[in-house]
């Protein structure tokens, strides 16, 4: 029997708003045939435990509103936008309010095709965590690697998008233009979920030698993003019942920032040796963000057998940035796969996502990844509790993330949880950076 959860995850954010709930669900009111109403809600209370740490607590809170109107079963317009609150205490504080659009477009839709045009959420790949295909969409790092709420679709930030979807026997082609680039959101400088530390002088996956230590310290930090489009990518899938595959060619920018050392600063420290005078010497940042454009070419499968889901994706990637030990910006080429399985009847999965950098230079940052990665899920007290655990358990190194979940579900839809978030790791891995992040939290989530 076709396990239902596969064909759901298969291809998520396909379509939005087919997964929502009805309207009659919602807090809305209706203005003429123009509903609009609250679609999630999250307050969160985060401690920091770690005695390492000079913040005290990290809060958030989440809102999201729609409005849907369908003029006929071909044409339908989608509204969206969400509110974001970010509340740190401690040194550095910082109190931000972050407002955002989610999906607001315009649709046509026949039998056989589906055309986009606005601001959406996308997904592609098989691979729940970490999807090697997942390139062109624009991720959301605004709380680091902490988890929002499932779906998957939670971790991306909606984006200019032009859309369209044929069908025909089976097969899907999805082709997307993306007219305008939008970096990853990302948390404010003073934030500890920002992605460089500069009271600590690290930068996640770099090597922290005093000297680069240095530089992160006494420098400036820019995470400007260029101007211009985004880039296009194309996928052809096929979906059955007990084998799916696809493949994708893609040519967009990744949106998270990879950070190059400004080479007029680099330049001026070969001159004079001195890190102090080199930043003080040179105009502008002396971290400046990149955003390479890259070619991405995908294939993926999944399959059932053995009373689980099995899922396979890899992917060549060009132009993957890197550091030299001699601080230069420099690209390669990169491969990058993963596998997983997840099991039924329940909720546990896991998977593999190894990264390796092709004939990559002696580097300051990372050039192979290796890690497993899962969760495990289940419920008890009748159905009305919860217990959740999500991990990443680096292979080659020790880089160990763990988060665990305890959840009241028995007042629908609202939920009530306390979590754990652990961090441990050896010198440059993401464990390490975040180390003394390590959080217990209180919060309520309620989707409608």
């Amino acid at each position: 029997m076709p396990n239902p959860a596969k064909l759901t995850s298969s291809y998520p954010g396909d379509d939005m708003s087919e997964t929502r709930g009805t309207w009659t669900d919602k807090l809305f009111f209706r203005h003429n045939d123009l509903p609009i109403g609250l679609d999630k809600a999250r307050l969160e209370c985060g401690k920091l435990y770690q005695s390492k740490s000079s913040v005290n607590t990290s809060n958030y809170g989440h809102l999201t509103f729609s409005s849907q109107w369908k003029q006929n079963k071909h044409r339908e317009v989608l509204l969206g936008d969400r509110i974001d609150w970010y509340d740190q205490t401690g040194t550095p504080s910082t109190d931000e309010v972050d407002l955002d659009y989610s999906d607001n477009f315009v649709r046509y839709r026949s039998e056989y095709c589906r055309v986009t045009v606005g601001t959406q959420k996308f997904i592609w790949g098989r691979i729940d965590e970490q999807p090697p295909t997942n390139r062109i969409s624009r991720a959301d790092i605004s709380r680091g690697i902490l988890p929002p709420p499932p779906p998957l679709s939670e971790r991306r930030r909606a984006m200019p998008v032009l859309r369209f979807e044929g069908f025909q026997a089976g097969y899907k082609l999805d082709a997307l233009c993306i007219p305008d680039f939008r970096k990853a959101a990302l948390a404010d400088k003073a934030s500890i979920w920002y992605p460089v530390n500069q009271t600590n002088g690290t930068i996640p996956g770099f090597e922290s030698t005093p000297l680069m230590k240095a530089f992160v310290q006494q420098g400036s930090i820019s995470d400007r993003a260029p101007d211009g489009d985004g880039g296009f990518g194309l996928r052809l899938s096929n979906t059955d019942q007990q084998f799916d595959y696809a493949v994708t060619i893609q040519h967009a920018r990744q949106s998270t920032p990879y950070w190059e050392l400004n080479p007029s600063v680099r330049q001026a420290f070969q001159n004079s040796g001195d890190p102090a005078g080199a930043i003080t010497s040179c105009n502008g940042a002396t971290f400046m963000a990149r955003y390479p454009r890259t070619w991405v070419a995908d294939s993926e499968s999944g399959f059932e057998t053995l009373s689980a889901t099995w899922r396979f994706e890899a992917a060549w990637i060009s132009d993957t940035p890197v550091t030299r030990k001699d601080l230069r910006y420099d690209t390669v080429n990169s491969a990058n796969w993963s596998a997983g399985e997840q099991f039924y009847p329940g909720d546990s999965d896991v998977r593999m996502n190894p990264i390796n950098l092709i004939d990559a230079p002696a580097a300051l940052s990372l050039t192979h990844i290796y890690n497993f990665n899962g969760s495990t899920f289940n419920e008890f007290g009748n159905n009305r509790w919860q217990a959740k655990t999500r991990f990443f358990i680096g292979l080659d190194q020790r880089d160990i993330y763990i988060n665990t979940e305890i959840s009241f579900i028995g007042w629908e839809p609202h939920k009530l949880y306390a979590g754990l978030h652990f961090f441990n790791g050896d010198e440059e891995t993401t464990a390490d950076y975040w180390e003394d992040n390590s959080l217990l939290t209180l919060g309520w989530r309620s989707q409608f």
